[in-house]
């Protein structure tokens, strides 16, 4: 159980003291540089926080190639290097790892996802919620792979294949239950996907068609999953606050075949810290009854979607909301009246496409003259981008803190959400340089090397010689996320070099610099 004994490691690592800077920097430099060779980048006189969760210690780090060769004390007067980073005053880190992101390097508007560089993101894990990028009947998953290499991308890409992208490959689509062959189909599909480097399988329960996916279905995707030692990510069925732990029990079922990691962890309506520890009690318990289960969380307090968050189970798929609207329609505004209600009123959703893009649908009404109700159901069926404003801080937080939940953005480049802009710096800016609720070297494991342990991305997440060469040069003192409801496309701050595969990045958007970033293949080697 190698994720399980990392986690366990790692919170007895946070409960104990940890090494002095000067042990740590000592255990690093036993081999010394080789001064015989020229490198490609020299990071000079940092504070180097590897991703382990370790005490950071003061160093140095040189680069060869696309490799970390060397992280530690260096003489300055003996290093030949072809570009040298000043650090001093600065953090040193990996790169971070988005352990939940959308959005597809090769299509134009997305910018070859510079705009997760610029939150000193440099691994994008894709294929969320059931849904991949560039994966569909006319371009196979090898092909995807394939022209990611060719045309490269901003951070690094790995991927997991979305359960309702092979669902409806399969001949499955939104049925309510697949047939033997259809299994056999996605079975089929998702083994490919493995063999081609895929990370695991991602899952939208809550979406069509996932949400019509059976316990039996399930079981055998996860079976062809744990084949391979993968990852099923969810986003699962259903997060409200009285049903999340049968949500979180369904997935520890297919535990039992597969590792399994809850998505952008979060009580809806959740009002106490304690409904957030709860949700962890339930996560750690399974993991010391060997369930291999691991969750990430973003810090903002909305959620993004469409419309579908607000409509019954009998209204879901498109034929059914047509026929509701039509034929049903007093049922209908009388469950969105109750639904609305409970998810904090119409005041609580913001529309973020289409014509009234940043109005609630309180304001839409009154603009409109209008019911809520009316307003939600005459937009069609999936309706505008919106933003669902249903956690509270005191909750989120537990999530948020604590040790063995990575970070995530569920952002995408061109998502209307703050999150999908300032995640990691607003991690770091909030609750460990304002709050002090979290050290510095526990955020930065959450954002990198314990989010590699997770997805087992194993050439990414901490600095040391012959992991891949993605290092962040930061300015503490400057770090701001700076995106706001009000101002979401704000650039963050303090990130003073980005470096991916060894090249320092030029993270402006529709910046003409060169990319390095690829594909990251789990079967074939990163």
């Amino acid at each position: 159980m190698k994720i399980l004994s990392q986690l366990m490691a790692l919170t007895a690592l946070l409960l104990i003291t940890a090494c002095s800077s000067n042990e740590q920097a000592a255990e690093t430099t036993t081999d010394g540089p080789d001064y015989s060779l020229s490198y490609d980048l020299y990071i000079k006189g940092g504070t180097i926080v590897d991703g382990s969760g370790a005490s950071s210690y003061a160093g140095d780090l040189l680069v060869s190639g696309d490799k970390i060769a060397y992280v530690g004390d260096v003489d300055a007067s003996k290093v030949t290097a072809s570009q040298t980073v000043d650090a001093a005053g600065k953090v040193v880190s990996p790169g971070f790892i988005d352990a939940h992101s959308h959005g597809d390097p090769l299509q134009e508007d997305n910018d070859h996802l510079r705009s997760f560089l610029r939150q000193g993101i440099t691994t994008v894990v894709l294929g969320q919620d059931g849904g991949n990028p560039g994966y569909n009947s006319d371009i196979s998953f090898e092909d995807f792979i394939q022209q990611v290499n060719e045309q490269k991308s901003g951070p690094n890409v790995a991927t997991l294949v979305g359960h309702g992208a092979i669902r409806r490959l399969s001949g499955g689509g939104e049925k309510d239950t697949v047939s033997p062959e259809d299994q056999a189909n996605m079975e089929a599909l998702l083994t490919q996907a493995m063999e081609a480097g895929a990370y695991g399988l991602g899952t939208g329960l809550e979406y069509v068609p996932g949400r019509y996916a059976s316990v039996e279905e399930m079981a055998g995707l996860a079976k062809v999953v744990g084949a391979y030692d993968g990852l099923i990510s969810s986003h699962m069925r259903d997060e409200d606050d009285d049903k999340v732990h049968a949500s979180i029990a369904e997935l520890i079922e297919q535990g039992k075949y597969a590792r399994v990691n809850a998505s952008h962890i979060k009580v809806v309506y959740g009002k106490t810290r304690e409904q957030g520890n709860a949700v962890l009690r339930q996560l750690r318990e399974a993991r010391e009854a060997g369930i291999e289960v691991t969750a990430d969380v973003y810090p903002y307090l909305a959620s993004f979607g469409d419309m579908s968050y607000l409509y019954p189970d009998w209204a879901m798929r498109e034929f059914e909301f047509n026929d509701a609207v039509e034929n049903r329609r007093a049922e209908f505004k009388e469950f969105l009246t109750a639904r609305i209600k409970r998810r904090n009123g119409p005041g609580a959703i913001l529309v973020s496409s289409g014509e009234y893009s940043g109005k609630t649908v309180a304001e839409i009404s009154e603009i409109l003259g209008k019911d809520p109700e009316d307003v939600i159901m005459d937009y069609g069926h999936d309706g505008p981008a919106t933003a669902h404003f249903i956690m509270t801080k005191e909750t989120q937080d537990a999530f948020i803190t604590a040790p063995d939940v990575s970070i995530s953005t569920d952002g995408s480049p061109t998502m209307r959400h703050p999150r999908s802009f300032g995640s990691f710096p607003k991690v770091i800016e909030e609750y460990v340089v304002r709050d002090k609720v979290m050290s510095l070297e526990l955020a930065i494991n959450k954002m990198t090397g314990q989010t590699a342990n997770i997805f087992d991305i194993q050439t990414r997440g901490l600095l040391k010689a012959g992991m891949g060469a993605d290092i962040l040069v930061m300015d503490l003192d400057n770090l701001r996320a700076n995106t706001t409801w009000t101002d979401i496309y704000a650039e963050p701050t303090g990130f003073d070099y980005v470096i991916v595969n060894g090249h320092v990045i030029d993270t402006a958007p529709k910046s003409s610099g060169a990319i390095y970033g690829r594909a990251l293949l789990k079967t074939k080697g990163d």
